[in-house]
């Protein structure tokens, strides 16, 4: 799960660099509509970082309970393979 969301995480800030640089110097051909549409995707990718850095946190923390921790639900017996 980690490895996800620092996927995300690197893929977030990327793109907010890429964004920073077309926005610094954009093409003066580039329409304005165009332009609106790129500080949207940045607006995006923003929101996209910060979600992915505090759910990082709340995992490393131990929020949730994972497959193979003690007392997962995957871990607990299934009743119905044992009558068999």
């Amino acid at each position: 799960m980690l490895v996800g969301v620092d996927t995300t995480l690197a893929g977030a800030q990327a793109e907010l660099v890429e964004q920073a640089k077309w926005r610094e110097h954009p093409n003066r051909d580039t329409p304005e509509h165009v332009r609106d549409q790129a500080e949207l995707w940045a607006g995006q990718a923003r929101t996209e970082l910060e979600w992915a850095k505090s759910l990082s946190k709340r995992l490393s923390e131990g929020a949730y309970t994972m497959a193979d921790d003690p007392g997962s639900w995957r871990t607990v017996p299934d009743h119905l393979k044992m009558r068999a």
